[in-house]
């Protein structure tokens, strides 16, 4: 074969050649096939998560699981299994328990406690004040959910106008919706029933300086059948000590107590008084500072209480919340939080007792209130970037000239 003839058979053997002029894929994926560096984008499937269901990093979906927040299933970061959540709220409703809009799952390993003592799952009412400890595990599953009282004490005072009883010294506010009940009873109470000298247990959450919105109100004892010893607890904090009158001030309420049980306290301390009535006077037995609610690092959290100024900043529960330029604040903005404002929060365990606070809300109702979703923010397609390549211009091949044969004489 000719040597030019050879040079063109090359040349469109090479330019056949399967794939010799297709541009290379983008790094790490598949062109045409939706798959990409970062995940599977014609399945929705995304960096951080899985579009298509809604689980993401950063903002609920449709299944509220994401790293951002407490969505419809409590399930945050880390995706599903391990994650540790606390809730301090109080029962919404049954269906195991909903807390801060959050549905609970009680199993026969959930530990119970009322007041500090062992309790079963018959002890948990609508109302109550409550913290749980849960993890997740496909759904949030509670580990220990402990009831809280507020105040346990003998009603001095009614104010049925106003729906106001007086306890200790205590001012306890109830509203419509506060469910009242009979001990031990499935029987209700209308709020007028109430009458100076019943023995009451109330839930409710501390607005501070001796106050308090009750959640929940169950009488234990009507004034007139009531024991002669009858339980006291009051929760708050310290307020005043005066040591050399034995006296301990939370709240609004002054306490004679044993001077050695002041020894162990300090003012502006979260504390649980216990004691009884005895002759009709109330005794003080002990004073124990109160259990911080969020102590495990890393946690996520949800409580619904009311704002106090703290040493360090604002704080609710006793917990301290810690702002930041990531807060993100509905109904408001960071210039609202004022001491006295309901406000919802959720974040994570900083510290022992102490919460960056990710997301806060204001104007919240504690018995009708669910965190709402925040919107998924579109996931666009990713931007492919097709390098281009310089394609070789190739000419006509070079043909040797003709080189003239010289004519031979003939040997004729």
């Amino acid at each position: 074969m000719p040597k030019a003839l050879r040079w063109w058979v090359l040349v469109l053997g090479l330019v056949a050649l399967p794939g010799a002029w297709a541009l290379p894929d983008p790094a790490g994926g598949v062109g045409g096939s939706g798959a990409t560096p970062d995940g599977i984008g014609g399945t929705g499937i995304h960096p951080g998560g899985i579009g298509g269901t809604g689980i993401h990093s950063g903002g609920i979906g449709g299944t509220g699981i994401h790293s951002g927040g407490i969505g419809g299933t409590g399930i945050q970061p880390g995706g599903i299994g391990g994650v540790g959540i606390t809730a301090l709220g109080v029962i919404q409703r049954f269906g195991s328990i909903y807390v801060n809009g959050q549905e609970y799952v009680l199993t026969p390993q959930t530990r119970y406690s009322v007041d500090g003592a062992a309790g079963t799952a018959k002890d948990l009412h609508l109302g109550d004040r409550v913290t749980v400890q849960a993890a997740a595990d496909g759904r949030a599953i509670a580990q220990e959910v402990r009831v809280e009282h507020a105040v346990i004490g003998r009603v001095t005072e009614v104010d049925a106008a106003k729906r106001q009883l007086t306890i200790l010294g205590e001012t306890i506010q109830a509203s419509k919706m506060t469910p009242v009940s009979v001990h031990d009873s499935d029987q209700s109470l209308s709020f007028t029933a109430l009458k100076a000298g019943d023995v009451v247990s109330i839930s409710g959450l501390d607005r501070g300086n001796g106050h308090w919105l009750a959640t929940a109100i169950c009488r234990l004892y009507p004034g007139d059948t009531a024991p002669a010893r009858i339980p006291l607890l009051l929760r708050g904090q310290v307020d005043a000590l005066y040591p050399g009158q034995d006296t301990l001030e939370v709240g609004a309420t002054k306490l004679k107590v044993n001077g050695a049980l002041l020894g162990a306290i300090q003012v502006g301390q979260s504390v649980v008084v216990r004691g009884e009535y005895a002759d009709g006077e109330a005794r003080v037995e002990s004073v124990s500072p109160t259990a911080l609610a969020a102590q495990d690092v890393g946690n996520r959290v949800s409580l619904v209480g009311y704002l106090a100024r703290g040493m360090d900043g604002w704080t609710t529960h006793g917990v301290s919340l810690v702002e930041g330029p990531h807060t993100l604040y509905e109904n408001g903005d960071a210039a609202t939080m004022r001491a006295g404002s309901m406000v919802a929060v959720e974040g994570r365990v900083q510290a022992p007792g102490v919460v960056n606070a990710e997301r806060v809300i204001f104007s919240v109702n504690p018995m009708d209130f669910d965190f709402p979703i925040i919107p998924r923010m579109p996931v666009l397609p990713p931007v492919l970037h097709h390098p281009e390549i310089e394609r070789p211009e190739f000419g006509p091949p070079e043909i040797e000239p003709l080189v003239e044969r010289p004519e031979l004489p003939d040997n004729d």
